[in-house]
């Protein structure tokens, strides 16, 4: 076996994943999280925050591409983008991919993230900062959203970590930040947002996402794609004011994405559009049980292992 290092992806106490690489390229304690960026000798490049893998270079494209193009193609006209998060520039990438888009506005609290993505992650962000479209504000995501007008914006993406252990994103997952998304968004608003781990035994964060979202919007839909260096199936929701992303036929899906989007889809069309939509019934079945949502009034503590205890 090669001399490489090793790093411990920890799923809980019993389940961890292994990944060999082969140095550090860059590493730091920002304000706000522990930064390390690292080459693998299978997946290249990876960025890992707070001991957990965020994307590598070889597959984020399948992560990046399935968050952003079903939102973005579900408005019929998005002009005004929204990102929370995305330190990496990837998700900025691929909504700058529209032809439509004339502003969009990144938002992400650590501006030592955004830093190291513009010098060692070229390949995730390939240019988006220097778009003209972009306008890439250093702030509290809650505060910078609350500030647009009502129906100001037409896509919201939330590319945000997770609020496990009452983590400091646990605000922008809340049933009341819903409702503040929505009144921002117009008519045919979409919100999406990473929804965490999605399997039989891994359901608890995105079941409380998704119930949150449907005390506020009328349409809530689940869907996952597979992230090898995840090693996991991986969720997002959408929440959308009237438009059904399960309502696509696949040659208007298809010529959609050929009318709209200029530049390289290497993940998603109308194929893998229906392969993340249509999830398992046992999926499906344990999404539907009773469970709590996230209320800044009775927050509850979400642990990664799925134990749910009422915060005190």
């Amino acid at each position: 076996m090669k001399n490489w290092l090793w790093f411990s992806d920890n799923f809980s106490p019993s389940e961890i994943h292994m990944h060999g690489f082969t140095g550090h390229v860059f590493e730091k304690t920002t304000q706000f999280q522990e930064l390390d960026i690292v080459n693998s000798p299978y997946f290249g490049r990876m960025l890992i925050l707070d001991g957990d893998v965020q994307s590598s270079e070889k597959d984020e494209f399948i992560y990046h591409e399935a968050m952003v193009h079903p939102a973005m193609l579900l408005h019929p006209d998005p002009k005004n983008v929204l990102i929370m998060g995305g330190g990496e520039g990837a998700t900025a990438r691929e909504v700058l991919k529209h032809k439509s888009v004339e502003k969009l506005y990144m938002v992400d609290i650590d501006e030592d993230m955004i830093d190291a993505a513009k010098k060692y992650l070229p390949s995730w962000h390939q240019g988006a900062f220097d778009d003209p479209r972009m306008h890439l504000v250093l702030e509290d995501a809650r505060k910078v959203v609350g500030n647009f007008e009502d129906g100001a914006l037409n896509v919201i993406i939330s590319d945000l970590t997770e609020p496990f252990e009452m983590g400091p994103s646990f605000p922008l997952f809340t049933k009341q930040f819903a409702q503040i998304v929505y009144n921002k968004l117009d008519n045919d608003g979409i919100y999406v947002l990473q929804a965490s781990i999605l399997r039989p035994l891994v359901y608890t964060m995105h079941a409380a996402i998704r119930r949150t979202l449907k005390l506020v919007f009328p349409i809530v839909r689940s869907y996952a794609v597979y992230v090898e260096s995840f090693d996991t199936p991986w969720s997002f929701i959408i929440a959308s004011k009237g438009k059904d992303p399960m309502d696509w036929n696949d040659e208007d899906l298809d010529k959609a994405i050929e009318q709209r989007i200029q530049g390289e889809l290497k993940m998603y069309d109308s194929q893998a559009h229906w392969h993340m939509f249509c999830l398992p019934k046992n999926i499906r079945h344990a999404l539907e049980k009773d469970g709590p949502v996230l209320d800044e009034e009775n927050p509850v503590y979400l642990t990664r292992k799925g134990d749910i205890i009422p915060y005190e």
